[in-house]
C-alpha cells in the first residue's frame, strides 16, 4: 500500500540514496527512522533497505567509506557527512536457532518480504520521495492509534529474537503505547526465552524501558516480564510497608519514586532498586508498625549483584548503589556532612542524590511531607552556598600539601597521608581555617 505522507529526509540520507537510485537500485528509508518522523519526532539514525547485494553496495560506495559491520546478513555502513547510515539487503531470514540471530539469510527483491521480517508494525514501515510510504501491514493505523502489534504471528516473532520482549516494553514505555493483546501474551509466553540473552543486551534495553515517559505504567501493567528477569524484584509486589508513612507496597512504591525522577539512566536505576533490600528486612510486631532495620545496606548489597549480572560498567555500579545507601540520610544535612558528601562524590552525585530523597518523599505520609522538603530545600541551598564559596572539600583543595610537610620533617608513607586526612577532616568541620600557616603549624604541632 502507497500512502501520501511526507517525510523530511537529511541531505547526507538523500545523497545516498539517489546515488543507488542513479545505479539502478532501489533504496528506501525504513524503521526507526520512519516511525519517528511520522510521530514528529527527530530520529536519532537513518537505515535504508536496498535491493543491491552487499558487493554491489560497496561499488556504488567506492569513494565513501564504509565499514562491514554485518556483511554476512548484508549490512553495509557508510559514512556520509560525518553520518553513519546502515544500508542492509532486502532480505528473509531462516531459522533462529538460538532466539536471537537468524542461522543464515537469504537476499530477496522484494520490501515487502523484507519489511515482513520486521518485529513491529510500526517499525515495518518504508517511505522514499515521490513514492510516498510503504505500509504493508497497517503500522501507520497502529501509529495512529497507540498500538504495538507483532508483524505476522506474535509467537513467532518472540521466537525468533527474545530480546523483542524487552524491546515491547521499552516502546511501550517510550512511545506510550499500549500492548496489542495477542501480542502481550506471546511477549508473556516466551519471557523465559530471555534468559538465554547477552546480559549487556538485557540492560540496554532494560535501561531505555526505565528511561520512558511511561516508564512505571508498563512496569506495573508487566512487572511478571521484568521479575523473570530480576526475580529478586518479585517479593517486592507482595511486601507491604503497613508504617506510619506508607501503605502501599514497595513495589508500587518504588514505581512511584521511579516517575518522579528524571529520566537519568543511573537515577532511574537507583529510584527502582532503593527498597530492593525491604522484603528481607521487614518485622512486623504484633502490635505497632512494621519496621526495616538496616534496608538501605541491603537494598544496596541486592542492587549490586542485579548489577553485577547485567555487566554495568563498575563505575555505573557504584554510583548507583552509593545513592541507594545515602538517600536515607536524616535532613537537613549538617554542613560538615553535607562537604564530606561533595567531597567524596562530587556535587553532580549530591544533586541526584536530593532528587532521590525528593521522590522517596513524595510517596510518604503527606502530614509530614512539607516539614520533609522543606528540610530538603535547606540541605540543596546549603551545597549550592558551599559549591560557589569553592569551599575546601577533597586533599586537593587543601592549602598545604605532602611536599609541605616533608619540609617540617615528615617521613613518606601511611603516616604523612593520615596527617593530610587528618588536616582536612579539621577544615571540613570549621575547626581549622584552610591557611596554609595555620595548618603548618597545626601540622609541627602533631609532629612534635
Amino acid at each position: 500500500m502507497h500512502i501520501e505522507v511526507q517525510i523530511e529526509i537529511p541531505d547526507y540520507v538523500n545523497k545516498l540514496m539517489a546515488k543507488l537510485n542513479d545505479a539502478g537500485y532501489e533504496a528506501w528509508c525504513v524503521g526507526g527512522c520512519v516511525r519517528d518522523s511520522l510521530l514528529g519526532r527527530i530520529p536519532e539514525d537513518w537505515d535504508l533497505a536496498v535491493s543491491s547485494l552487499p558487493p554491489e553496495t560497496k561499488q556504488v560506495f567506492s569513494d565513501y567509506p564504509t565499514f562491514d559491520v554485518g556483511m554476512r546478513h548484508g549490512t553495509i555502513s557508510v559514512l556520509s557527512e560525518g553520518h553513519t547510515v546502515e544500508l542492509t539487503t532486502f532480505r528473509m531470514d531462516g531459522v533462529y536457532s538460538d532466539a536471537r540471530h537468524p542461522d543464515s539469510v537469504q537476499f530477496s527483491n522484494s520490501l515487502e518480504e523484507d519489511l515482513s521480517r520486521r518485529d513491529f508494525t510500526v517499525n515495518a514501515m518504508a517511505y522514499r520521495q515521490n513514492s510516498g510510504l510503504r505500509d504493508p501491514f497497517d503500522g501507520l493505523r497502529d501509529l495512529e492509534t497507540g498500538l504495538l502489534r507483532c508483524v505476522g504471528i506474535p509467537a513467532k516473532r518472540f521466537s525468533e529474537d527474545a530480546l523483542r520482549v524487552l524491546r515491547c516494553l521499552r516502546f511501550s514505555s517510550t512511545l506510550g503505547f499500549a500492548i496489542e493483546p495477542e501480542t502481550l501474551q506471546a511477549a508473556m509466553d516466551a519471557r523465559g526465552l530471555l534468559e538465554d540473552v547477552s546480559r549487556d543486551r538485557v540492560r540496554d534495553e532494560l535501561q531505555k524501558l526505565l528511561c520512558g515517559t511511561d516508564a512505571a505504567e508498563t512496569l506495573r501493567r508487566n512487572s511478571e516480564i521484568l521479575f523473570s528477569l530480576l526475580p529478586e524484584l518479585a517479593p517486592l509486589a507482595s511486601c507491604n510497608y503497613e508504617t506510619l508513612y506508607h501503605r502501599c507496597s514497595v513495589w508500587e512504591h518504588s514505581l512511584q519514586v521511579l516517575s518522579a525522577v528524571s529520566p537519568n539512566p543511573l537515577l532511574r536505576w537507583s529510584a527502582l532498586l532503593h527498597d530492593c533490600g525491604k522484603p528481607a528486612c521487614k518485622r512486623a510486631p504484633e502490635k505497632g508498625t512494621a519496621h526495616f532495620h538496616g534496608d538501605a545496606s541491603e537494598s544496596e548489597q541486592l542492587a549490586g549483584m542485579i548489577l553485577k549480572r547485567l555487566r554495568f560498567p563498575n563505575r555505573d555500579l557504584d554510583r548507583v548503589c552509593s545513592l541507594i545507601r545515602y538517600h536515607v540520610e536524616t535532613l537537613p544535612l549538617p554542613e560538615k556532612r553535607l562537604k564530606k558528601l561533595l567531597g567524596e562524590f562530587g556535587g553532580d552525585w549530591v544533586f541526584e542524590l536530593f532528587s532521590l530523597m525528593r521522590a522517596n518523599l513524595a510517596g510518604q505520609d503527606p502530614n509530614r511531607l512539607e516539614e520533609h522538603l522543606t528540610a530538603l530545600r535547606d540541605s540543596q541551598e546549603l551545597a549550592e552556598t558551599i559549591l560557589s564559596r569553592q569551599d575546601c572539600l577533597t586533599l586537593r583543595d587543601l592549602a598545604v600539601n605532602g611536599k609541605d610537610l616533608l619540609s617540617l620533617g615528615y617521613h613518606p608513607g601511611p603516616a604523612l597521608g593520615k596527617e593530610l586526612s587528618f588536616l582536612l577532616e579539621k577544615v571540613l568541620s570549621g575547626t581549622l581555617e584552610n591557611d596554609r600557616d595555620i595548618l603548618l603549624q597545626e601540622a609541627e604541632k602533631t609532629r612534635s
